[in-house]
């Protein structure tokens, strides 16, 4: 009977080891799998910059005007703007007058194996304009955002051109990337002279939804502060578009001063 009851004891015994030993083992597991951390990304912060963080070895045309620096899956990013002064030009323009071209240019470097390689560039221009010529960036309207939290910056520029004689509106373009992948909307500034109140929205600024316009009037000065389509941000995340539209608003009225 004595031998009976250890047997039973150190069955019992040897089970609660080996139970101690699956719950301890489950814990194990459990911790391990809740001390991998979440998949994060980098929170991207563009810094100002100048002239002096361009390297040597990029020749950009045209003066500085701006310079950004910030860091996201591409690497070091440098975004650079300059500007070319007006200057007399013998080609003609669609009119065959002679005048002055100012040009314009945006280039985004990303630093890969220690060299600067471009990842897009913009260059455009107000040619041959006998009258008073406009080719310049709009000022403080840089943004570089990561509206999709993907890792990978969104650069956004905005800039005017014309050759005017009268109070006429600029051209406007906004022009955004995600890497190589452009977006953009085009149309004109709001010059706010004799054309009645400021009234466009980010609900009727595209000309291609705005109803009733087209055979009036006033069909011209309806197109005064407002783009011609959205086209080019379909496929893009709708942050996208919604961050467009309200700095398309934000910088459309043009000043007369």
């Amino acid at each position: 009977m004595r031998y009976l009851l250890m047997i039973v004891s150190l069955a019992l015994l040897a089970g609660c080891n080996s139970s101690s030993k699956k719950k301890s083992g489950q814990e194990m597991d459990d911790t391990a799998r809740m001390d991998q951390p979440p998949v994060t990304v980098a929170k991207i912060e563009p810094v100002k910059g100048t002239a002096a963080d361009i390297p040597a070895s990029l020749n950009l045309k045209g003066k500085v005007e701006e310079v950004w620096k910030w860091s996201d899956n591409l690497g070091e990013n440098l975004l650079v703007l300059t500007t070319v002064a007006a200057y007399d030009d013998k080609q003609k323009n669609q009119y065959g007058e002679e005048g002055q071209t100012a040009e314009l240019h945006a280039f985004h470097y990303a630093k890969k194996d220690g060299d600067y390689q471009q990842v897009w560039m913009i260059n455009d221009a107000e040619k041959a304009c006998p009258f008073d010529i406009t080719c310049a960036f709009v000022r403080d309207a840089v943004t570089i955002t990561d509206l999709d939290a993907d890792g990978l910056a969104e650069t956004k520029i905005q800039y005017r051109t014309a050759c005017r004689s009268d109070v006429s509106p600029a051209s406007l373009k906004l022009i955004m990337h995600e890497g190589t992948q452009k977006y953009a909307l085009r149309g004109l500034t709001w010059y706010g002279m004799g054309e009645g109140t400021f009234d466009i929205t980010e609900n009727n600024a595209c000309l291609e939804t705005l109803p009733g316009y087209k055979g009036t009037e006033d069909e011209w000065v309806k197109t005064f502060g407002r783009y011609e389509s959205e086209k080019e941000f379909a496929t893009a995340p709708p942050e996208f578009l919604s961050h467009a539209r309200y700095h398309w608003i934000r910088f459309v009225k043009e000043s007369n001063e």
